[in-house]
């Protein structure tokens, strides 16, 4: 039987355990890759209503990585059964409308922002539009000076549809959650 110190520590198995430590000398350093990713994440933020679109704005003119900045203009309630991506109405900060299946092309990752659980419909066309271009999407529940209650609202109208689901009691979650997505 082998002893686990000559597996782990032997030189002809250099990508074991042992190998980590081994690759921290200079002369390993030099075949290391020394620069950071070389392609850019892609990602679209969807504020799902008025209070998410405020708190949005707030940093779109912070520099990010390929993010773009979209809006659910608000014509009542969507209903996702009958709503196509396409017919989702969507607008960029300026005000020039969008089209979600334009804009999940390329993308990386898909981020609901909602302060109200009011558009749970859109929030499904968005999801769904995501899943079938197996892009991950993720849900911020903005909770700034909501109840307990409200957030909870607001998080049972994206739970179904987000990979990953946050709640964030100040809106300056939001850059530090874009940060760690690489938007």
């Amino acid at each position: 039987m082998m002893d686990l110190k000559e597996v782990f520590f032997d030189p002809n198995h250099p990508t074991l355990l042992g190998s980590c430590a081994r690759a921290a000398t200079a002369e390993e350093a030099r075949f290391r890759v020394q620069y950071p990713n070389s392609r850019t994440r892609s990602s679209r933020i969807f504020a799902l209503d008025a209070g998410a679109a405020e708190a949005m704005y707030a940093i779109t003119e912070d520099p990010w990585n390929g993010a773009h900045f979209l809006t659910l203009v608000d014509r009542g309630p969507v209903d996702p059964a009958t709503t196509d991506a396409r017919d989702l109405p969507l607008a960029h900060p300026d005000g020039t409308s969008a089209d979600l299946t334009e804009e999940t092309d390329g993308a990386d990752v898909v981020v609901l922002l909602a302060t109200s659980g009011d558009n749970e419909g859109a929030a499904e066309v968005i999801a769904r539009e995501a899943f079938h271009r197996h892009i991950m999407c993720a849900g911020l529940a903005l909770g700034s000076g909501k109840s307990d209650a409200s957030v909870d609202r607001v998080v049972n109208s994206m739970r179904r549809f987000a990979t990953v689901l946050v709640v964030a009691r100040d809106n300056d979650y939001i850059p530090a959650m874009l940060t760690a997505l690489r938007a």
